[in-house]
């Protein structure tokens, strides 16, 4: 069995994800996003978080803000930024996951993956509007149980 690395800080993943879409036009909301949906599967399908940094309830939905900060300066542009394979820094669940999760949502826009992200019933919907607001932490157990019961549905169906 190989190595179980842990959790890794939100700028490794979101690398990897602009890594793996080197060939896609992926602006800062599709990573913050996309980081986001990672961890939420990541928590869903193995019991453990992928970053270390939690997800704070935005405006737009959940951002990890050391994500946002990284990546503010391109707005609504394609991230243009040196590129390295961050792969040898994640364990094999962690690179299939990430594989797993673009493959998925390949096909959706920021907008669109923003949009999922902040649907009633989502982890977000639940911490923002019900009562913490702007910049609350999204706690993983409530983003870990969101996504354990889409799990469930999609085995389901």
């Amino acid at each position: 069995m190989k190595e179980n690395k842990g959790a890794l800080p939100p700028r490794t993943v979101a690398e990897q994800i602009l890594w793996l879409r080197q060939d896609v036009p992926t602006t800062p909301m599709h990573v913050l996003k996309l980081v986001y949906l990672c961890h939420g599967w990541m928590l869903g399908i193995f019991d453990r978080g992928l970053i270390t940094e939690p997800a704070e309830a935005w405006r737009y939905g959940p951002v990890v803000p050391t994500v946002y900060h990284t990546y503010k300066s391109f707005r609504g542009d394609p991230i243009a930024t040196p590129l390295a394979d961050k792969s040898a820094d994640l364990d094999e669940n962690q690179n299939e996951l990430l594989g797993a999760v673009l493959r998925a949502y390949q096909g959706y826009s920021a907008w669109e993956l923003s949009a999922i992200t902040h649907q009633p019933g989502t982890p977000w919907h639940e911490v923002y509007n019900g009562g913490l607001g702007e910049g609350a932490i999204i706690p993983d157990s409530v983003i870990k149980k969101h996504y354990v019961e889409r799990l469930h549905k999609e085995n389901e169906g």
